[in-house]
């Protein structure tokens, strides 16, 4: 196992990955990381870094092979982290661990040398005596931050691993807690054979299972109705998901039929879409 510094604007937590400015310095970490090995960040002396973590030992990052997208979690972002709408360190490493050094020893406790322009880009290996001043300091175990719903989705299609499925149902209130803190989707389905064009608005943690479900009731090989997808969001939790559906099912509250309140009708697909984005971007 190998320690590394790197130097960083600041120390939060829930701790994100370990981010890069570009996918270059994130290639050449990875060409030096090797499974199990240690990150240590130390901040800055500049102006951007809080004053009272300038030039100090914050903490330690168990960084995994995983490229990610800085922006796929949501880090918390400080006065000029972006510049003409770019964040700065856009790229990063997955983490597998992290933890904060509650000392926060000065860097010139740990080390006598001068740490050049590739330790504020990248990483710099440190040497045994430096390594084992940061071993015996304390270490707290920190959580770290988890990507969003349609980063993990976009990992899971990467690796081909299985879908996310729903939370198993539950009448605890803490499992009822937990379901709404849960991933899911804010769908809108055509009604395919319907006298108007029409579309049902809901929310559900798998809207492909959710139309399914619905035709199966609805049987349009018998000559039925038939649900087909036609816009869907995932959301980070169920509340969200459930907001963005009440909100729209408000915007087209005088066009949603009497017998279904979740069915509109008469409503055109550009104006569904119009809606749609404007609730994504939570401007509905």
């Amino acid at each position: 196992m190998k320690f590394f510094l790197t130097k960083v604007w600041g120390w939060d937590v829930p701790v994100g990955p370990l981010q890069f400015s570009t996918s270059g310095w994130r290639d050449n970490a990875l060409r030096q990381l090797e499974p199990g090995d240690r990150v240590v960040l130390v901040g800055t002396m500049g102006n951007q870094t809080p004053e009272v973590m300038r030039g100090r030992v914050l903490g330690i990052m168990k960084p995994s092979p995983e490229p990610v997208m800085s922006l796929d979690f949501k880090v918390k972002a400080r006065p000029g982290d972006f510049v003409d709408g770019e964040y700065k360190w856009p790229v990063g490493l997955m983490n597998l661990r992290a933890w904060s050094l509650p000392e926060r020893p000065k860097l010139t406790e740990i080390s006598d040398r001068k740490f050049s322009m590739d330790a504020a880009q990248g990483i710099v290996p440190l040497a045994d005596s430096e390594v084992a001043r940061i071993e015996a300091l304390e270490w707290s175990e920190e959580k770290l931050l988890q990507p969003t719903a349609q980063a993990q989705e976009r990992m899971a299609r990467k690796h081909g691993t299985a879908k996310r499925t729903a939370p198993p149902p539950s009448t605890t209130r803490s499992g009822v807690m937990h379901m709404r803190r849960a991933p899911a989707y804010t769908y809108a389905m055509r009604v395919v054979g319907a006298k108007t064009n029409a579309f049902k608005i809901g929310w559900a943690f798998d809207f492909k299972q959710r139309a399914r479900q619905l035709n199966h009731a609805s049987m349009p090989d018998l000559g039925g109705l038939k649900y087909a997808p036609f816009s869907f969001h995932l959301w980070d939790t169920a509340r969200q998901a459930y907001a963005m559906e009440q909100a729209l099912l408000l915007r087209f509250d005088c066009l949603r039929h009497f017998a279904n309140n979740e069915i509109v009708q008469g409503l055109k697909d550009d104006d569904l879409t119009t809606a749609w984005i404007a609730g994504v971007s939570g401007k509905l």
